[in-house]
């Protein structure tokens, strides 16, 4: 039972802790810059896609604790990717802040769909904090170690890579990204992962993760 409530204080810290950067990062003084492509200009906007983007709120829980339970190399070094995707996105947050033009979405009906859309665009309006995306970030995160797990089904595997593969689509569909932030965001995670293998972060956050006793 100790083991399960550790797991858990650890993944809600971490929870916390992207979220306390991300709204800090919005207090840059420097003026954001519009990115846009071609390509975004070109994708619809489809509402029912946001039932992948709110499915990445569930995945911040479920999947670092099965990283756990299935192979704890992997939960060590989620923390650790995560911890240093969230602490470099941060400054580029705030030193080059980013921002889209949705332009105007007229919903043509009141479904679920457009409903909890209408929630994301009235609780992220202004949208800050975009380049690169966190939600693509910690997607491509999931991705890669989902893909490292062994003794793991491989159709949940397939389930896991097809949703997080969604949720990237899912946040240029509904408006919230552009491709820039998405490339971005796999740039980061690479870069992360070159400096984890380089200084044994994960490894060193794992003998520390050991040394805490949880009551």
């Amino acid at each position: 039972m100790k083991e399960y409530k550790k797991v858990l204080i650890f993944t809600i810290a971490l929870v916390v802790f992207e979220t306390i950067t991300y709204l800090l990062a919005k207090f840059s003084p420097f003026e954001p810059t519009i990115l846009l492509s071609t390509l975004d200009q070109k994708l619809p906007v489809i509402p029912s896609f946001v039932m992948f983007y709110y499915l990445w709120y569930i995945y911040l829980i479920i999947l670092p604790c099965i990283f756990y339970y299935k192979d704890k190399k992997n939960f060590y070094k989620y923390f650790t990717l995560t911890a240093l995707s969230v602490i470099i996105a941060f400054f580029i947050f705030f030193l080059f802040p980013t921002t889209i033009e949705r332009g105007n979405i007229n919903f043509e009906e009141n479904t679920i769909f457009t409903i909890l859309l209408k929630i994301i665009y009235f609780t992220d309006t202004p949208i800050l904090n975009c380049l690169p995306s966190m939600h693509c970030t910690l997607c491509f995160i999931f991705i890669y170690l989902t893909l490292k797990l062994r003794n793991f089904k491989w159709y949940y595997k397939l389930l896991i890579i097809i949703t997080n593969v969604l949720i990237i689509v899912s946040t240029l569909l509904i408006k919230q990204h552009v491709i820039w932030d998405v490339l971005a965001a796999l740039l980061l995670v690479i870069i992360c992962n070159k400096i984890d293998r380089k200084f044994n972060l994960s490894e060193k956050f794992a003998i520390k993760y050991d040394e805490i006793n949880i009551k």
